[in-house]
């Protein structure tokens, strides 16, 4: 009797020890709705909250209010994207007494500017130190031989793991792919929003979302449409950026049926309204809208690059098109139209693999094993 109870408290501890809440601090800049990477840190955020204590550090953004509706702790700290070296000295003390005061065990980061932040904390703290993580969610050109230093790096895309492996010399010991992932609540707000009478009219809506930069190459979009010289097409257009006068300019020019709209915290009523999404990136790690497209089973074109060509099978999934090739995006845009069923078929197929793949229920385990494996 005596030895089952033993063995008893045995299991008691190890079950605790291994399901302690964890004090995890996310750092990124710029919390703002037309982020991609802000997207990300949100449903971080959302579903790590419910195990461990979480905290998220930024400069700003207009996003904050997602973060009070789900009463997750923030601070911000203005200059804390600056690489003024005063600024950057004074980053590093806030971030270090926020660390200490916190206890934190797990400093996730998801900029490089933010990483070498947190990496400069870790030194700077005696006794026990935080483990710190790095979410590469960019490829990127520029090597400054101070970034991808954390303890360990989570690549989003097999094309960021190639990046940081072959351009970056990072050991692949260090990486774990783990790549973005959507929100299930996102569809409970949709099925509300399908219940009310609908009427699209005459149009053929298409969806495109992100900043307005060269990345997402939303020129090339606009090119395809005046091509198709079709009014019966409108472009519903979310996002902003500094090329937006020169988009709003082009628009004018060419007498285009194209509606600009400014970030939203909710985009159901847009997806709802969409017939299809198109992203005509450049350069797109693993993109959060095309993901958000096959969770409310939208028909997709997007560039064949990076994770856009990962996850996109032509003709299965979606339609790819040559990356800045607008003759071949009219060409596919005009494809879905005409095409229905096809375009049908493609959308429940994306949305199975999404539904399968790419949300919260598989990927915030896999977080949550890297972090243990971390602290342990």
């Amino acid at each position: 009797m005596q030895r089952i109870l033993v063995l008893e408290r045995y299991i008691d501890k190890e079950y605790t020890k291994h399901n302690l809440r964890l004090n995890v601090l996310h750092i990124t800049p710029d919390f703002n709705y037309a982020c991609g990477r802000s997207y990300y840190v949100f449903l971080l955020l959302k579903y790590l909250r419910r195990k461990h204590n979480v905290y998220l550090l930024s400069n700003g953004g207009d996003s904050f209010d997602r973060l009070i509706d789900e009463n997750i702790p923030y601070k911000i700290i203005k200059g804390l994207n600056s690489r003024n070296p005063f600024s950057f000295s004074k980053n590093i003390k806030d971030v270090r007494s926020f660390v200490i005061d916190n206890n934190i065990d797990i400093i996730h980061t998801h900029h490089r500017l933010s990483e070498l932040i947190s990496n400069q904390v870790k030194m700077l703290i005696a006794g026990k130190k935080p483990k710190t993580v790095l979410t590469s969610l960019s490829i990127v050109s520029n090597i400054y031989n101070v970034e991808f230093k954390s303890d360990r790096i989570i690549a989003v895309s097999n094309s960021v793991t190639n990046m940081l492996t072959g351009k970056f010399k990072v050991s692949r010991q260090k990486i774990e792919m783990i790549p973005n992932f959507v929100d299930t609540d996102e569809i409970n707000r949709y099925e509300i929003i399908t219940k009310r009478k609908k009427s699209r009219g005459k149009l053929y809506n298409i969806l495109a979302i992100g900043r307005f930069h060269h990345e997402k190459n939303f020129e090339t979009l606009l090119n395809a449409l005046a091509i198709l010289k079709d009014h019966k097409i409108r472009l519903i257009l979310i996002g902003e950026g500094d090329n937006d006068i020169d988009y709003r300019k082009y628009i004018s020019l060419h007498d285009l049926n194209v509606e600009i709209i400014v970030p939203q915290k909710d985009l159901s009523w847009f997806f709802d309204s969409a017939d299809i999404c198109v992203l005509p990136s450049v350069r797109d790690p693993f993109p959060n809208f095309m993901l958000q497209a096959g969770l409310h089973k939208k028909p997709f074109i997007g560039a064949n690059i990076d994770g856009i060509g990962e996850l996109i099978k032509d003709g299965q999934n979606g339609l790819l098109f040559e990356s800045r090739n607008e003759n071949e995006l009219a060409e596919k845009i005009r494809l879905f139209k005409t095409h229905r069923a096809m375009a049908l078929k493609c959308a429940q197929n994306l949305h199975t693999d999404v539904i399968n793949n790419y949300t919260q229920e598989f990927i915030i385990p896999k977080i949550e094993k890297l972090y243990r494996g971390l602290t342990k």
